[in-house]
């Protein structure tokens, strides 16, 4: 099957074309050429129509995984704009060149917006599911596994010596492993049976941020002082520059209870959060 997915130099983008690239023939659309050299990568505006693609062979499929990423810690409108032009034009693609099959990649946690990040996400899934392809959307809560945006997030967490709690103590949220998302895509692109759904994929041990952030912790961990949500994000996050905008709205959304009652994987998840 060729395979064209955008936004796969990403992390979880690049997981699914080292996973399935023996198998697959994937060409890779993106503002970077950090994927696979093996791979076909084109550097793409993908906020501009694409029909000026051309390819020697028919594509079979598209995966969205691109993400909207907010200048700020809260979004903005240019950032929710220039998201939901790439996903209009990646549907405009497949249905000018005849591409039935479009996996979407959302985040958990958008039934009720409250900032512009959250809308852009949940107009996305409309257009999707509006658009008259064949269509998955996958649905993830913060995904963790090697050199993840979680792993990089704690690190740099803990090498402070001082924290200021940028968090809800009740929040609850169940990390998934790359390996249980990147399962349910390959079982998605073999199979005819799970397509025109929306699909959470959230991991089988719920937490809280702490729990997650001290897990593996031996040595001294920081000293944690209450402050204002927004002095301590910004106090927290001054040196990081790979923020992972997604896992601080998150934290700020989720409630006591993390939807996993409600989650629909393909596949269950096997991996648990351990280091």
């Amino acid at each position: 099957m060729r395979i064209l997915i955008a936004g796969g130099s990403g992390y979880v983008g690049r997981g699914i074309i080292e996973r399935y690239c023996p198998t697959h023939d994937f060409i890779n659309i993106s503002l970077t050429r950090y994927a696979d050299l093996a791979i076909n990568n084109a550097l793409v505006d993908l906020a501009k129509p694409l029909n000026f693609l051309r390819f020697d062979k028919p594509i079979d499929m598209i995966i969205n995984c691109v993400e909207c990423r907010p200048e700020g810690l809260t979004g903005d409108e240019r950032s929710k704009r220039a998201y939901l032009a790439v996903v209009r034009h990646l549907i405009e693609y497949a249905q000018d060149y005849d591409v039935n099959k479009f996996i979407h990649f959302s985040v958990n946690h958008i039934n009720t917006v409250e900032n512009d990040y959250q809308q852009a996400k949940f107009v996305a899934e409309g257009l999707v599911k509006s658009c008259g392809l064949n269509y998955i959307i996958f649905k993830p809560t913060v995904i963790f596994g090697d050199n993840s945006p979680l792993e990089y997030l704690i690190n740099s967490l803990l090498s402070k010596s001082v924290l200021l709690k940028f968090w809800k103590e009740e929040a609850r949220i169940a990390p998934v492993h790359l390996l249980d998302v990147l399962a349910n895509v390959g079982y998605a692109i073999e199979r005819e049976d799970c397509w025109n759904e929306t699909y959470s994929l959230c991991g089988p041990e719920t937490m809280t941020f702490e729990e997650i952030l001290f897990r593996r912790r031996t040595i001294k961990k920081p000293k944690l002082v209450s402050a204002p949500a927004a002095l301590a994000k910004r106090s927290a996050f001054k040196n990081t520059p790979l923020l992972p905008s997604h896992l601080l709205l998150l934290l700020d959304w989720v409630g006591a209870d993390d939807g996993r009652s409600a989650a629909r994987s393909l596949i269950s998840p096997q991996f648990f959060y351990k280091h």
